[in-house]
């Protein structure tokens, strides 16, 4: 680790375990030159080429060039990548959906780790980014990861039995949201808006009403109040959304991705 130009603690070189959609979200969002491996998949070449980095040929090598390995890989994986890389002098971060902090812990005995949660927006520089209050790591190494995470998005504290709550939210979020938005472009186009316009103008809307609400500071009802005038299309456009369940058909969508308990 090393001190950047604020005099925080930041890792100098990223190693990436993994060359799948969440694995290119991060480089892509850290955007700089990063190692990595993969399965044998040959995507890790792939992905150092599209960010200016290199694919190394073994996990045992990515540990020792590293100062931080981000586990992007299959959770299933976990104890087969742990074997290769337990011991390593690089601070282990994982990504990985549902695997837990003991889970970690159990199978990296010898080795700095720690869990965050990510979401795809990451690549964007836009994430959310949850770190577990209370891992077993000093807080040098705690800073420093707090730093390079931060570099794609929010970062927020909470107790890790609070981290499943984030899936409906962070998510799932992006990809309801996504349904969300090709509705409200097929609606345009049968309204008569040619396709590549509705969408590029519904991800506009999407965009302004973000700001919007950060603007109302987050009071949703605020904010349709606002858009609705009495009588108006906004007004009539809500009550054909209740009427067809829209939000309790969001809420059960986004309650489908908790974690059978």
């Amino acid at each position: 680790m090393t001190d950047n130009q604020n005099g925080a603690r930041t890792f100098a070189t990223i190693g990436i375990v993994g060359a799948g959609n969440m694995a290119r979200a991060l480089a892509t969002g850290w955007s700089t030159p990063i190692l990595c491996t993969d399965n044998g998949s040959g995507r890790a070449a792939e992905l150092a080429a599209e960010t200016g980095g290199v694919a190394v040929a073994t996990n045992a090598e990515l540990g020792a060039r590293a100062d931080v390995i981000v586990l992007c890989h299959k959770p299933g994986q976990l104890a087969e990548v742990g074997r290769e890389l337990d011991g390593t002098r690089a601070v282990v971060v994982s990504v990985l959906s549902g695997v837990t902090s003991t889970q970690l812990k159990a199978v990296y005995r010898r080795s700095r780790v720690v869990r965050v949660t990510v979401n795809l927006p990451v690549r964007v520089r836009a994430g959310i980014v949850s770190l577990p209050i209370g891992q077993s790591v000093d807080a040098e190494v705690e800073s420093a990861v707090a730093e390079l995470f931060g570099r794609v998005g929010a970062v927020v504290r909470l107790p890790e039995h609070h981290v499943d709550a984030l899936i409906p939210l962070a998510g799932v979020g992006p990809a309801l949201v996504a349904m969300f938005a090709q509705a409200q472009a097929d609606a345009a186009v049968q309204a008569g808006l040619p396709a590549e316009l509705a969408l590029s103008l519904a991800t506009e809307t999407l965009r302004g009403t973000a700001a919007l609400l950060a603007d109302f500071e987050h009071d949703t009802r605020a904010l349709r109040r606002a858009v609705a005038s009495p009588g108006g299309p906004t007004e009539r456009a809500l009550a054909a959304a209740r009427a067809q369940g829209l939000p309790q058909a969001v809420l059960a969508a986004a309650q489908a991705a908790l974690p059978a308990r």
